[in-house]
């Protein structure tokens, strides 16, 4: 069995479990909220990143190029909320900061083993 818990595939797995999320939330609102069209919403959007970590973990070059790409303009939402932002700033307090870099370094880190180990570029 191949191992999946990689770096070569780290926006492979969090894209994966974002997903499960996804469903959950449409199980959770069809059955015990009775609504009908925001888990539409969530279905539409788990079946397409499903697709996404799923070709990713086929080794699908333009899906692992998408998959960068999107958390690529990810962390440069974190890097400039770190300057600009007033609503994450009044929702943490003070834990803002630390909370928001170590999200861009993580995330920046996971970028650069992601583009190098698949060698996107």
């Amino acid at each position: 069995m191949k191992n999946y818990i990689t770096l070569s595939h780290s926006f492979d797995l969090i894209v994966s479990l974002l997903v499960t999320t996804g469903i959950l939330l449409v199980v959770q609102t069809f059955v015990m909220g009775h609504h009908y069209i925001i888990p539409t919403g969530f279905l539409t959007l788990s079946v397409i990143f499903g697709n996404l970590a799923y070709y990713g973990f086929k080794e699908n070059r333009s899906a692992k190029k998408i998959l960068f790409w999107l958390f690529f303009i990810f962390t440069l939402h974190l890097f400039f909320a770190l300057f600009f932002s007033v609503k994450y700033r009044a929702i943490l307090g003070s834990y803002f900061e630390p909370i928001c870099v170590t999200n861009i370094v993580i995330f920046s880190y996971l970028l650069i083993q992601y583009v190098k180990r698949n060698r996107l570029f």
